[in-house]
């Protein structure tokens, strides 16, 4: 079987439970595999919780996003690509078996960044308010439960010319054990909701703050959202 060599290519993308890489065969996808390395089991051990941290490194957050984004595409089409990524399935790595979903790019081909980085570049916000509520529409009109909306898994897909659009790279579903919002529409909407006024204010508020310093970034997961590089 011939596998996907990531291990000599850099990632752009590093978060606390997976790994990104420019799909090396096709530029417009890219390819999530999971961490093994030291500093992700000891993080994920450390937090407390209901959950025992010998489940929590079993986890397999590729399996759960793939089954997500399946279900919605199976309702939606390619109509879901407006603002999130679809899915094409896993293909083995020389890293572990790897999720292939579309890579976000701006308008001049570079990767998109987070508005976690946008935002600790001295990005105003407000540029993004648009797109927000173009985000929040779609959510909404398609049901679409998300987990919190954290600034380092929206990104903002720059269109030229000041638009802009908002993508859900990551944290989709429900995470209650029993999903009731995905079984009753009124209980999902009014969770939806939920979910979007409190993020905007969020997102205003770490803004406001000055977003992520160097300092920050080297020395804890805020790190997270920021990209190694822009896949030219």
């Amino acid at each position: 079987m011939r596998l996907l060599e990531l291990k000599e290519l850099e990632p752009f993308g590093v978060g606390g439970r997976r790994e990104c890489y420019v799909h090396p065969e096709n530029p417009s996808r890219c390819v999530k595999v999971l961490r093994t390395d030291d500093r992700r089991t000891v993080r994920l051990s450390a937090k407390g919780g209901l959950i025992p941290p010998s489940w929590r490194r079993q986890y397999d957050n590729n399996a759960d996003e793939a089954r997500e984004l399946w279900r919605i595409h199976r309702r939606m089409g390619d109509s879901m690509r407006e603002h999130l990524p679809r899915c094409y399935g896993f293909e083995e790595t020389d890293l572990g078996r790897g999720l292939i979903l579309d890579l976000v790019r701006d308008h001049d081909g570079r990767i998109s960044c987070s508005i976690r980085e946008l935002i600790s570049r001295g990005f105003d916000p407000s540029r993004l308010r648009s797109a927000y509520e173009e985000l929040s529409k779609f959510l909404l009109e398609h049901r679409i439960l998300t987990r919190t909306l954290h600034d380092h898994n929206l990104v903002a897909k720059n269109l030229g010319n000041d638009c802009w659009r908002l993508v859900l790279i990551d944290g989709l579903g429900d995470p209650a054990w029993l999903p009731v919002a995905r079984w009753i529409p009124v209980l999902g909407r009014r969770k939806i909701i939920k979910r979007l006024d409190r993020a905007w204010p969020r997102i205003i508020s770490f803004a406001a703050g000055g977003g992520v310093s160097e300092q920050l970034r080297r020395k804890s997961s805020w790190d997270q959202g920021f990209l190694r590089h822009r896949g030219e």
